[in-house]
């Protein structure tokens, strides 16, 4: 399913004291239905879904997906899966309560990221309206970090809500969209990432309908001088397509940020459809988001100039 894998790409692009916590002390980041009582010193982030303390390099990401992905993530929630990923785990998943989830599981581990090396915990979620995944990743050796016990507490204290409408979801992302050029919203993703599309299916496999996805990113924006090449690296590097050639390459200023423009061809991973594809990438000074859209080659004059203008109609919050 390609919104699975979406869904898996955007999430890699990223609790011993049994305290009992009040259900008023439970924020819900970003619109999303997932919640925690956040670790001392984190506060909400405005970068991505979830908590941080930015001057220690802590943070609790909270990344939501459709119920059904939780059977495809739980597949690979186990320490060669993880390795996959680059983490090393501690032991076998284990058996995690949360209030509100069907099933949950904890895997502890550390990740090698830029030289440093970080502890991380994982909850997977499972929970009749979501599957959701908490990570919570601290730097060794920052001084005066959270401890172990104070992870374990905040992770105790997840709790499954109803979930909140898509308006109120995509209300709360990071940046907006004055212009969706008749293209339909289907989900929000991680509180970070917008998939829109245009037909009657929310799924559709085999590029049979187009799809548009709007994601911001938890990392800071590339320096000027790099950011063509970071924004070729990030076209040939879609997942769920293959053979993916760039035809045109643009930049340009407006509206006080870079504008970097990228089409062209590839093919459907499983159909060998061809395929256009179009990334149009808004960067300012410490924050990016970039637009995609993936449509069978045959379709492209329908939805390239649709799909422009609604890209050019992103804001960064």
């Amino acid at each position: 399913m390609r919104l699975v894998t979406i869904a898996l790409s955007f999430l890699m692009l990223l609790l011993a004291g049994i305290g009992a916590s009040r259900a008023d002390d439970v924020v819900f980041p970003g619109g999303s239905s997932i919640g925690l009582v956040p670790p001392p010193g984190l506060v909400l982030s405005t970068n991505f879904s979830g908590f941080e303390d930015a001057a220690k390099g802590t943070s609790v990401v909270v990344t939501e997906m459709p119920a059904d992905a939780y059977a495809a993530l739980a597949a690979k929630f186990n320490p060669e899966g993880l390795r996959e990923t680059g983490i090393e785990t501690v032991g076998q998943p284990e058996n995690w309560p949360v209030q509100g989830a069907v099933v949950s599981k904890l895997m502890r581990g550390s990740q090698m990221a830029a030289g440093i090396k970080y502890r991380k915990w994982i909850v997977l979620v499972g929970a009749q309206s979501t599957t959701a995944m908490v990570t919570v990743q601290i730097p060794d050796g920052v001084e005066g970090g959270l401890s172990d016990a104070d992870v374990d507490q905040a992770l105790r204290s997840i709790v499954v809500r109803p979930p909140p409408s898509l308006d109120e979801q995509i209300a709360s992302l990071p940046f907006k969209l004055t212009d969706m050029a008749g293209f339909r919203p289907v989900r929000v993703i991680a509180g970070a990432t917008f998939l829109l599309t245009e037909g009657a299916n929310d799924v559709a496999t085999n590029s049979i309908q187009p799809m548009v996805i709007i994601a911001s990113n938890l990392n800071t924006a590339p320096e000027p001088s790099t950011r063509m090449d970071f924004a070729r690296q990030a076209f040939a590097s879609l997942t769920g397509i293959k053979d993916v050639s760039s035809d045109n390459e643009s930049s340009s200023e407006a509206d006080g940020a870079e504008w970097v423009e990228i089409d062209g061809s590839a093919k459907d991973a499983a159909s060998g459809d061809p395929l256009y594809v179009a990334q149009i990438a808004r960067f300012e000074a410490s924050r990016y988001v970039r637009a995609i859209l993936i449509v069978r080659d045959s379709e492209k004059a329908k939805y390239a100039d649709r799909f422009r203008k609604l890209a050019k109609s992103m804001t960064i919050n």
